[in-house]
């Protein structure tokens, strides 16, 4: 066995006590940054089952339209959609780091079938199935006790065209933690590439201005 002289004991010991300093300096570092995430792990929401209906209002969007007879309706059920968000351990929205809805364009009902249906031709209905939008990053500004608005921002498709838009969606924490999103979207649907549905063979069509409304109730 050789020995190592004491002129390079003196070298390689200091470096071997600053190896095992810095080593265990830099694993509670790591360690600490592993529960951080797992403590600030935001739960995932879905939309509520719509046979839940008549017991809490479940996600609905309505569908308003301009004529030069009348203005029309179309409301749809049905929603799906998640949402990330988190709450303090008092219950109070801390940020939104998701938000998520599509609505099945087949899921808008009017009164009048034949309505219905030049809608969803103007929609492309049977190409482009869903209207969808996807936030990409929001600011919360409270509103009032367990209310707030959510400034977000996403992309809304319609028709197989994206746009990005910004809207005001006002949200209320309910105690046992449910989340409800409203609000509305005014928007052309010129903007979307959508011809303006007519009846009674072109004699009658829509206007260009179309405005979405939601009520979106997610729950854990």
């Amino acid at each position: 066995m050789r020995f190592l002289s004491s002129r390079k004991l003196s070298i390689v010991l200091p470096l071997l006590a600053l190896a095992f300093a810095m080593g265990t300096a830099i694993l509670p570092t790591v360690h600490s940054q592993q529960l951080y995430a797992v403590n600030k792990a935001e739960p995932m929401y879905k939309l509520s089952a719509t046979g839940q209906v008549a017991m809490r209002f479940t996600g609905t969007l309505n569908l308003f339209g301009t004529s030069t007879l009348h203005n029309w309706t179309m409301t749809a059920h049905q929603l799906q959609g998640t949402a990330q968000f988190n709450l303090t351990d008092n219950g109070e929205l801390e940020s939104v780091s998701a938000l998520t809805f599509i609505l099945p364009v087949h899921n808008l009902k009017g009164e009048k079938d034949g309505l219905n249906d030049n809608a969803y031709e103007a929609l492309k209905a049977d190409k482009y199935k869903d209207i969808r939008f996807v936030m990409t990053n929001s600011k919360i500004t409270p509103s009032g006790s367990g209310k707030y608005v959510i400034h977000a921002n996403g992309n809304l498709t319609i028709a197989g065209v994206t746009r990005p838009i910004a809207m005001d969606v006002n949200a209320q924490v309910q105690s046992n933690g449910t989340v409800t999103c409203q609000g509305s979207y005014a928007l052309k649907m010129s903007d979307y590439n959508v011809d303006r549905p007519s009846f009674m063979l072109g004699a009658m069509k829509t206007g260009d201005a179309l405005t979405l409304t939601y009520s979106l109730v997610f729950v854990k």
